[in-house]
């Protein structure tokens, strides 16, 4: 079994998924041409101290919706690190803040790589206009519940299952009428429920699995969460954490896939999207540290860190081999175009605009 360290000196090309001649063309093709999405990223989180554009335009990637992760969920952090990465940007002369879908077109057009942000978790404590704030501030959408509770419901880590508080009913109303995406990803099963069925507009779950396929991982989602969030149009962005899609030793591409086809066929790939919450850096090595600084909060969740790194998606270097994945298992250029950017963008132009 590789290290990390050793798969990383793999050559990228050789990680890709191997593909017959005229597959490999179409592969190719497809992500020169498409727009790809990436609904919940940490690129800028985990190159802060030494940002490398390179990287992120070796991605390829289209348009990703950047993570603001102040855990402590303070309101002034939130704005201090949301004002930190519109810094980054503006350096940047290949990243455009995008605000609207079609910034996310234009910049397809014009070669550049459009950011949107999420705050991950929300920081508006009690204060339901800091929504107008942070969306005049650029964000875009904003997370619910992160794991544990707060006032707006129960997380998927608490071992209740409260739901939706009245405080997040107003706060769901509050971010519709902002037209700001809804975000269920670490929510409790009951809170996202109740979110889905509150929200007047779809909303999502950017970055998770179905649980069906992993049942002890508490961060995944079951079958009713699919359907309803399917139900009302909204979207499953499926990630590429370690040890979140599967309890394997190994780990990787192949299974990112499987949680595709499973929603896929389960509520449709018109319901699919892709948002991998992966980085450039070491994260099983990340949550180890968590771990043994936070084991009960492992132990809710039913993560076991089994498996070192993914093969062949371990970072956002990686993106292309989602395609040539969906390519290898027989999926047509629309469903492909939908799946990796098509989805998203219908999703954000319905409800951002």
């Amino acid at each position: 079994m590789l290290t990390r360290e050793e798969y990383l000196r793999i050559p990228l090309e050789e990680r890709l998924i191997k593909l017959p001649a005229e597959e490999h063309e179409r592969a190719e093709r497809l992500f020169r041409d498409l727009v790809t999405v990436d609904l919940h990223t940490h690129i800028f989180g985990s190159l802060q101290f030494d940002f490398d554009y390179d990287l992120v335009r070796q991605t390829g990637v289209t348009a990703f919706f950047e993570a603001v992760p102040v855990l402590s969920e303070e309101f002034p952090d939130a704005v201090e690190l949301l004002a930190r990465y519109q810094g980054v940007v503006a350096r940047q002369p290949g990243l455009v803040v995008a605000t609207r879908a079609e910034d996310i077109r234009r910049a397809k057009r014009t070669g550049q790589q459009a950011v949107m942000f999420q705050l991950e978790p929300q920081a508006l404590g009690r204060k339901l206009e800091r929504v107008e704030l942070f969306y005049g501030m650029g964000v875009r959408m904003m997370l619910l519940t992160f794991n544990t509770r707060n006032f707006v419901g129960d997380g998927c880590g608490e071992e209740t299952n409260a739901g939706l508080s009245r405080f997040g009913r107003e706060l769901v109303r509050r971010l519709n009428a902002a037209r700001v995406l809804i975000d269920l990803s670490h929510c409790g099963i009951q809170t996202s429920l109740d979110a889905i069925a509150a929200s007047e507009a779809p909303v999502l779950f950017n970055h998770t699995g179905a649980r069906a396929l992993n049942p002890p991982c508490a961060r995944l989602i079951t079958d009713e969460q699919i359907r309803a969030v399917a139900s009302k149009g909204g979207l499953v962005g499926i990630s590429a954490i370690p040890n979140q899609l599967s309890s394997k030793p190994e780990q990787g591409i192949d299974d990112l896939l499987d949680h595709v086809d499973y929603v896929a066929r389960m509520v449709g790939v018109e319901h699919v999207a892709i948002g991998l919450d992966n980085t450039f850096h070491d994260q099983v090595a990340m949550h180890r540290k968590l771990q043994a600084e936070r084991p009960e909060e492992f132990r809710r969740m039913g993560i076991t860190l089994a498996a070192n790194f993914m093969y062949g998606i371990e970072s956002p270097l990686e993106w292309k081999n989602i395609l040539r994945g969906l390519v290898a298992r027989g999926y047509r250029d629309e469903e492909i175009e939908r799946i990796v950017g098509g989805n998203a963008l219908r999703l954000i132009e319905e409800v951002v605009g």
